[in-house]
């Protein structure tokens, strides 16, 4: 199984090349599988040096004037500059995406190593505190939402011969099929709720009656892929029996910094699947630009906290 990049950022201020140099004898110090460092180092006018092997070429080149000045050191396995596995930077000053301070990006280096050179950044060096009061409100929108659910998933996984390897393949399986589903215009965000789906759209003028297509068609075509796919030879334990799906449309936030929304959409989409049938969409009536094409009938359900609600009933394909 492929490892889980890592990504670290210190806010470790005032270093100049012996700083740093030391900085990466510690990192190979707990990493002796990656022999080789390549220092590349840039100043306000470009890059000074690049990929440079030799500690004492670089210290005399660089001089005493280090001011302004961003290092990279690149750790990998083969010394005639073999496959990258590390790379720790050092900048002075943010520039563009990349903030002040030490900053460290493995995809394949060992937690517990990582962990053990931590100890001497954190001994070492005194690291600032971040403001831990400082507040983003959210960024306003309009949004999509629908919510996905496996029929009958908590009652299946009690089983005593269900244990969470296949749990996960029947989730994993629900998640590609919800994905590709929506391949039309996908999704700004698919993301687990327990034993379901959540989608979110965040949609403008232009882009609302496409997502919503992209959303109906998906929806209504669940089902019937889920039927065939827990018939899979995989499977062979069983699988929960249906898929049911909420709707709706409205304003939400996007939560800064990080790949998520909420708001009332998402809120009474959850409300919506839980009252639907499986193999059926209830979709919220503030839904707008629903096609004649597109058969469903007028009804209402009890929403907690919302009472009673008129939604439009579909039947999946």
């Amino acid at each position: 199984m492929a490892e889980k990049p890592i990504e670290r950022h210190y806010y470790v201020r005032s270093l100049d090349f012996r700083d740093f140099w030391d900085i990466c004898g510690h990192f190979q110090r707990s990493h002796p599988s990656l022999p080789d460092i390549r220092y590349s180092i840039d100043g306000p006018d470009g890059r000074i040096i690049d990929r440079e092997i030799d500690v004492a070429s670089i210290l005399r080149k660089l001089g005493s004037d280090q001011k302004d000045v961003s290092f990279q050191a690149e750790l990998t396995d083969d010394a005639d500059g073999g496959w990258k596995k590390a790379v720790l930077s050092y900048r002075s000053k943010a520039e563009d995406a990349s903030k002040e301070g030490l900053s460290f990006l493995s995809p394949g280096v060992d937690k517990l190593a990582l962990a053990e050179f931590e100890e001497v950044i954190f001994d070492q060096y005194d690291l600032p505190e971040e403001d831990t009061d400082q507040v983003q409100f959210g960024h306003p929108c309009e949004m999509l939402a629908a919510v996905l659910d496996m029929r009958g998933f908590s009652s299946f996984c009690e089983k005593p011969n269900i244990e969470s390897p296949y749990i996960c393949g029947l989730m994993y399986s629900f998640y590609k099929m919800a994905v590709r589903g929506f391949k039309h215009f996908p999704a700004d965000m698919v993301k687990f709720t327990g034993d379901g789906l959540v989608a979110v759209w965040e949609t403008t003028v232009e882009t609302r009656q496409m997502a919503i297509e992209a959303c109906l068609q998906g929806a209504m075509e669940i089902d019937a892929k889920w039927q065939v796919g827990r018939r899979r030879p995989q499977f062979s334990h069983g699988a929960p029996d249906s898929i049911g799906v909420g709707i709706s449309f409205g304003l939400g936030s996007r939560v800064p910094d990080v790949s998520d929304y909420i708001g009332r959409p998402i809120n009474v989409a959850s409300r919506l699947c839980n009252a639907c049938p499986g193999g059926d969409l209830i979709v919220d009536k503030s839904v707008p630009g629903i096609g004649d094409d597109i058969r469903k009938e007028d009804t209402s359900v009890h929403v907690k906290s919302f009472g009673r609600y008129y939604v439009w009933r579909i039947r999946g394909i």
